[in-house]
């Protein structure tokens, strides 16, 4: 399945519309609708909030789709780090980041 579709499918089930979701996103209906029907690709940032907005897992989802990340102790690291200063932004912004 593409990832288009297994967002749509995933608005779909929460019974978000397109305008809805595009407002959370900060982008287009228009640009929700190319994501969705394949003609553009989500950027990460996007996907992470979809993760959170839809409560997918898109690492799961990409694994089923044969895509497998393995981590390292650097990569490992370097997660730690970044959820710190997602941590940090959060408090500052009142916007939660926090991985699962």
């Amino acid at each position: 399945m593409k990832i288009g579709h297994y967002l749509k499918k995933a608005r779909e089930t929460k019974r978000f519309s397109q305008s809805e979701i595009a407002h959370l996103l900060e982008i287009s209906q228009k640009t929700l609708s190319n994501i969705e029907s394949g003609k553009s690709k989500p950027s990460i940032e996007q996907l992470s909030k979809m993760e959170k907005i839809y409560d997918i897992d898109i690492i799961q989802y990409l694994n089923k789709e044969g895509i497998h990340f393995t981590t390292s102790k650097k990569f490992e690291k370097a997660e730690k780090e970044i959820q710190i200063l997602r941590q940090t932004l959060s408090k500052i912004s009142g916007t939660m980041f926090i991985k699962k």
